[in-house]
């Protein structure tokens, strides 16, 4: 039956017409980023629609962008990461060439010391529990956090792919040379980019440590630093994106010494001539990724599912 049911749809799908589904699923993601129960207003119409009777007070758009995202994961799943690569090859392809243009264009100085030697997309937020006093909740900490994600790409990578609707593939492995990152495809800000990641190497002052380019903050109240570059997956090994990442846990008010969250601080520098739409587009992509796995740990540090050592 599963054999048939996958004839059935590969017949029925061609990478046309999944290409045509998949981009009207990530429309509809994208009319908010927000969890259900936020301000959600309706994009579509200019009406004030009442429901006089229903079995949910969820309004419309929240319960439209829950039934996308389950709909865009069951694609997502039953496609595989091999063929959505397959149908977006012509984009990732565009995408590539755009990089290529752009660092060709670029006049950026690695000696420089100055942050406008390069464009910068950055995201920085906190995130607290609500009930600091909770046990379990104290356990949500940087370092935690910091373990979560690890885990959680060397044991349940699928957590990482959910964490944003446009992760078409996150592969964790080796680049060739024996440094372990992830091959990420993803868009960078409307440029679809395959790309790969390195594991980010913490700034710790020591040999063998990450170093921090000039022109990339000090942050110096963040203790957990660390940095990596982005390279492109074409055969070219061009890097087009240098990240600087940076967590801290927050001082609880009041409480010498007690801390209640995290503080997150992600920055990434990319080429000089990288235009302010793309820039907040990887902003945009940051926080909702960020929103999603953050979230997750809280839950399964808080839960017991991911036992920090």
């Amino acid at each position: 039956m599963v054999a048939f049911t996958k004839v059935l749809f590969t017949t029925l799908f061609t990478p046309a017409t999944c290409r045509l589904l998949l981009r009207s699923q990530i429309r509809t993601l994208s009319f908010s980023s927000e969890a259900p129960g936020g301000d959600f207003s309706d994009p579509h119409y200019p009406l004030d629609i009442a429901f006089a009777s229903a079995p949910s007070s969820v309004p419309p758009p929240a319960l439209e962008l829950i039934a996308a995202r389950r709909a865009l994961h069951k694609i997502k799943t039953f496609l595989g990461q091999e063929a959505l690569k397959s149908l977006l090859a012509s984009e990732i392809d565009s995408g590539h060439q755009t990089w290529h243009d752009l660092l060709t264009a670029a006049s950026d100085d690695d000696t420089s010391s100055d942050p406008g030697t390069r464009a910068l997309a950055t995201v920085q937020f906190t995130a607290i529990p609500k009930d600091c006093s909770d046990a379990a909740s104290q356990k949500f900490t940087a370092v935690n956090y910091i373990a979560w994600f690890a885990d959680a790409a060397f044991h349940h990578t699928d957590k990482l792919w959910a964490g944003h609707p446009e992760h078409y593939g996150i592969v964790i492995g080796s680049n060739g040379d024996g440094t372990l990152g992830a091959n990420v495809t993803e868009p960078w800000g409307g440029i679809l980019t395959d790309a790969y990641v390195p594991a980010l190497m913490p700034i710790t002052g020591k040999p063998g440590g990450g170093v921090r380019k000039p022109w990339m903050k000090t942050k110096v109240e963040f203790p957990f630093q660390s940095v990596g570059e982005e390279t492109l997956q074409d055969g070219t090994g061009r890097v087009m994106g240098h990240l600087h990442y940076a967590f801290r846990d927050v001082p609880l008010d009041g409480e010498r010494g007690k801390t209640c969250g995290i503080e997150v601080a992600l920055d990434i520098w990319m080429p000089s001539q990288t235009p302010e739409e793309v820039r907040d587009g990887i902003a945009d992509h940051l926080k909702v990724e960020y929103y999603n796995w953050v979230g997750w740990a809280f839950d399964d540090i808080k839960s017991g599912a991911f036992v920090p050592a």
